[in-house]
């Protein structure tokens, strides 16, 4: 550090000029044969026998989004070509906003409502169903982003179609909205070495056997402006200004090893808070959207940021790139004043420096080259790279933020989370998920108790423009001591019962219940600055969902996930009892209940049943081998691509400054 700072700037930046040339030309043609990495990997090639070993043939999906609400239809078609009785056993991803509200199968002709029952009773349902011959199937939630698809007596020649529905509502930054639907899922890293993944994983050679369909559908009261889909080979195409949709078909190389992610834009002046009513069940529910002013307030303080990155094996490659191209996307904003350290995780951590240091040019590089010479091994301990972050000594002059990169694939949720909430006064939290399937649960969750955002990158080319949103949204200063007050209108049951802290242009969003006329009005208010902020919403503006259920189900989920998150940490009968009770009375699948639909039809007698688990496509970007050994982290020619990036971001900040 010291030799470093003493050399001129304008000379060690045409030094690292040099050298980054000699390294990209030597690292030409260098391949990855013999990396590997902790993810487990089990091969199939095909049915052995007579038992059909892939029974899941294809999985079709229907999007359709209104204003800022999705309706979710999936449809999967589960066969069976072998000579032998089945039971297929399927673990699929879902959305952590998701309100999974209605199963049924179709068996032949016949076609079968599930019923939602407590957990423990739906598996006596189905295992009595199975043990009587009687072709039945079982959604039970493993996480609240893992769900796991039971179905029993697949009689030779059998087609069974299994439907589920959900809602959830779009999230939105500025102008942009953002959908995206899961469709493969990592291995999760345990530090107990247990098996991380139920189901085996498909080789290359059976990527083939699943077919894939989405078509989605964005209808919006005002115009579309721009609508991409950054994750596949798919373009959306305009039936008018208001309305746009998107077809998708391949197999599980094309489609179904990677989330599915399309964003759009609407008309950045028609943009306004927005209250959406509807009546069902005989209680009457809302969701209102409240906008935050746009622009900069006074009142900025000094930031220090901890970069926390993933480079345990999973993460070997794109992540690492994509964690240098976020560094330097924010450096090249942080003023002089500001300062920053970064820690990297798998088995153990690293730290940069002893503490942070200020953003200078050459504390970047240093960061930089510490970044290349790091080698990473063994699991992914994302608690004791955290634990190091809080236990250094904090300087109350500085904000300080605390930035996570990783795909997520640990098992520790619930510690995280409770260590980030247990120390909230201390910092913000942000969490970028790296790769094509990563786990949402773990990065907005983070996000969450951080009083953060999550970012996701699933694909190189997305890396600048995420980069560039996040670094504006840090940026951008913090609107505190949030309240919604609910003028003439009797509100309870309100979620969230608390409100973070809004750090750029996106909404507060708030549902509840609400008793007698629409009338009066919302009003948010809160510190902006030095200064003071209120907006008012009229409730006579509110837009009539009629007898949709879809605000019932998303307020359901929101209340679930926040007694979830407690239970999670501290466990109890009583909020055991009130998820169970919810997930009755709204019909959603939740931690304690599942939903299970049986066949009245017996199809054989029970016995002989062979039970098969589905593999499941390795998400796109996952190193494919077995083992846990070391996973040398040095650059690949990507890389040097992107530090092109930071050598211009380097010269920028030289101009700025004029060095």
């Amino acid at each position: 550090m010291n030799c470093i700072s003493s050399i001129p700037s304008r000379h060690l930046l045409a030094l690292f000029c040099h050298i980054a040339l000699l390294c990209a030309l030597a690292s030409v043609g260098r391949g990855q044969d013999g990396l590997e990495t902790e993810v487990p990997y089990f091969k199939v090639e095909g049915a052995f026998g007579s038992v059909d070993c892939l029974p899941l043939k294809s999985v079709d999906t229907s999007i359709e989004i209104v204003g800022t609400l999705a309706q979710v239809e999936l449809v999967q078609i589960y066969a069976n070509t072998g000579s032998e009785a089945i039971e297929a056993v399927y673990v699929f991803p879902g959305s952590t906003r998701s309100a999974v509200t209605a199963l049924t199968m179709r068996v032949g002709d016949r076609v079968v409502d599930a019923e939602i029952q407590e957990k423990s009773q739906a598996r006596r349902t189905y295992e009595m169903a199975k043990a009587e011959g009687k072709t039945t199937s079982l959604l039970e939630q493993n996480r609240p982003n893992v769900f796991k698809m039971n179905l029993a007596n697949i009689q030779p020649g059998d087609v069974v179609e299994v439907t589920l529905k959900y809602a959830e509502w779009i999230r939105r930054e500025k102008d942009e909205y953002a959908f995206e639907l899961p469709l493969a899922v990592g291995s999760r890293y345990t530090e107990k070495e247990e098996a991380s993944a139920e189901n085996p994983l498909l080789a290359g050679g059976n990527l083939e056997v699943v077919k894939y369909g989405i078509r989605a559908r964005i209808r919006s009261a005002v115009s579309i402006e721009q609508a991409v889909c950054d994750s596949h080979d798919a373009l959306p195409v305009f039936e008018n200004a208001r309305t746009v949709h998107v077809e998708l078909d391949g197999d599980a190389e094309s489609v179904g090893n990677r989330d599915f992610r399309i964003r759009y834009q609407v008309s950045g002046d028609e943009i306004k808070s927005g209250v959406w009513v509807s009546e069902s069940g005989g209680e009457k529910y809302f969701m209102a959207s409240l906008e935050p002013p746009v622009g900069r307030m006074r009142g900025r303080l000094p930031r220090e940021y901890f970069f926390v990155v993933d480079v345990s094996g999973s993460m070997h490659g794109f992540p690492l790139n994509t964690a240098k191209a976020m560094m330097e996307a924010l450096v090249a904003r942080l003023e002089e004043t500001d300062r920053f350290n970064l820690i990297l995780f798998a088995g153990e951590s690293d730290t940069f420096a002893p503490e942070p240091v200020p953003a200078t040019v050459e504390n970047l590089l240093a960061a930089v080259e510490f970044l290349y010479d790091t080698r990473g091994s063994g699991g992914t301990r994302l608690l004791q790279a955290l634990k190091t972050v809080y236990g250094t000594p904090r300087d109350p002059a500085f904000s300080r933020n605390i930035v996570v990169l990783t795909d997520g694939y640990v098992t520790v949720e619930d510690r995280v989370f409770d260590l980030i909430r247990s120390r909230l006064d201390e910092a913000n939290v942000f969490a970028c998920g790296i790769g094509s399937a990563p786990n949402r649960f773990l990065i907005e969750g983070i996000a969450k108790v951080g009083q953060g955002e999550p970012f996701f990158v699933g694909d190189p080319k997305e890396t600048g423009r995420v980069a560039n949103l996040f670094s504006e949204y840090v940026s951008e200063p913090i609107l505190t001591e949030l309240a919604v007050t609910f003028d003439g209108m009797e509100v309870f049951e309100v979620e969230p019962i608390s409100l973070p802290d809004l750090l750029a242009e996106r909404p507060m969003v708030v549902f509840g219940k609400f008793a007698g006329d629409l009338s009066g009005k919302i009003v948010l208010s809160a510190r902006a600055g030095d200064s003071g902020y209120k907006e008012t919403t009229n409730l006579s503006d509110a837009v009539n969902l009629a007898e949709s259920r879809s605000l019932e189900y998303v307020w359901a989920r929101e209340r679930i996930r926040r007694i979830s998150d407690y239970n999670g940490l501290w466990p109890s009968e009583e909020r055991r009892q009130k998820i169970t009770k919810l997930g009755l009375k709204h019909s959603l699948l939740t931690k304690y209940t599942s939903f299970v639909a049986v066949d009245k039809v017996i199809r054989s007698d029970g016995n002989g049943l062979q039970t098969v688990s589905q593999p499941l496509p390795i998400p796109e970007g996952m190193a494919q081998s077995i083992g846990g050994s070391s996973v040398p982290v040095t650059p690949e020619p990507e890389m040097w691509a992107l530090m092109g990036l930071v050598l211009v971001a380097v010269s920028w900040i030289l101009l700025r400054r004029g060095i």
